[in-house]
């Protein structure tokens, strides 16, 4: 896919939407380098996850891999239908990398999707503020089991362990609960988790396992009064290897 344009497409829309129309981006680690001293992660976009069938537009979009120093920004680099990065392994120890892309403030005029809000297109059908997140695992040793929220406005995480296999969402980096997790296990195959718990959780024991599975979540909420635009738009996609 090309860099997003002024007018946006309606697919650069799906990508802002990840549980429209069965559509989704995702950040997975694809393997690692023959010393162990690098893990290598695609970038994708489609419906089939995680075959990506175009590469997201690198506008926007930025990359960071967990450290203990704080974010280090990594470069994503195009490679045919998807984005490719390459991450420093310091140690095994776990740690993530994850992807945000702060897409700002866009409105639906007769003409299509436009950066701006309704003071900039005072006809606007609709205007809202995106930003989407990505995540992703890398390491050999330690555990995901209550790790740390990295802070993103909204973020999930994996865990497994004598309650089972569950998923977990955060909001600014604190248990979230009411949010609809969905499970992707590949093309037209979606599973609602249901709804999380006061802690955040929902349980995942009913996947299957052998297989890689995206976690996503989305959230819409009314802007703040007096806002140029009519509502904030969240996504957050977590990537699980075949276990």
């Amino acid at each position: 896919m090309k860099a997003f344009t002024t007018t946006l497409s309606l697919a650069a829309i799906l990508m802002l939407a990840p549980s429209v129309w069965a559509h989704y981006t995702w950040l997975v680690r694809t393997h690692y380098n023959a010393a162990g001293t690098q893990a290598v992660l695609e970038l994708g976009h489609g419906h089939h996850f995680p075959l990506s069938e175009e590469a997201p537009g690198a506008k926007y979009l930025k990359v960071y891999l967990e450290t203990p120093k704080g974010p280090q920004e990594i470069e994503a680099k195009s490679a045919g239908k998807a984005l490719k990065l390459e991450a420093p392994l310091a140690d095994r120890g776990l740690k993530r990398v994850y992807y945000v892309r702060d897409r700002g403030v866009i409105s639906q005029t007769a003409a299509g999707w436009k950066d701006g809000g309704k003071d900039q297109h005072p006809g606007a059908k609709a205007s809202m503020k995106s930003i989407q997140y990505g995540i992703a695992w890398i390491g050999f040793t330690g555990t995901t089991n209550s790790s740390k929220a990295l802070g993103l406005d909204l973020e999930l995480n994996y865990e497994k362990g004598m309650k089972g296999r569950r998923v977990r969402a955060f909001r600014k980096g604190k248990p979230a609960r009411d949010l609809e997790i969905i499970a992707v296990l590949g093309e037209d195959n979606e599973k609602s988790l249901g709804k999380t718990d006061k802690e955040g959780y929902v349980i995942a024991d009913s996947l299957p396992t052998g297989k890689p599975v995206l976690f996503t979540v989305r959230v819409e909420e009314q802007a703040p009064k007096g806002s140029n635009y009519d509502k904030n738009v969240l996504s957050c996609s977590l990537s699980l290897p075949a276990e």
